[in-house]
């Protein structure tokens, strides 16, 4: 296992959250993990075939930011703000 001194130092720093969502995480069912300034019902975050089920999208916004789940689909995503999905 590494030093944590060795992981801390070689981290990559992480572009500030803008419009068009940051991609941390995707895969080949689309994309896992992202962040931006973009409220969810606003386009990129409904298009079609970018978003995979179970995506986290973090909403950056100044004193309001927030974390939504893609409880949808790729062809119809629908963001959902943790805390208040059920099953």
């Amino acid at each position: 296992m590494a030093e944590i001194s060795h992981e801390l130092e070689t981290m990559v720093e992480a572009p500030a959250a803008a419009a068009t969502p940051r991609v941390r995480y995707e895969t080949e069912d689309g994309i896992m993990d992202c962040y931006g300034t973009t409220a969810v019902n606003a386009a990129p975050l409904t298009t079609a075939g970018l978003y995979a089920p179970g995506c986290v999208y973090i909403l950056v916004a100044s004193g309001a930011s927030k974390a939504y789940l893609n409880t949808g689909t790729t062809a119809s995503p629908t963001w959902t703000l943790f805390g208040s999905v059920t099953t």
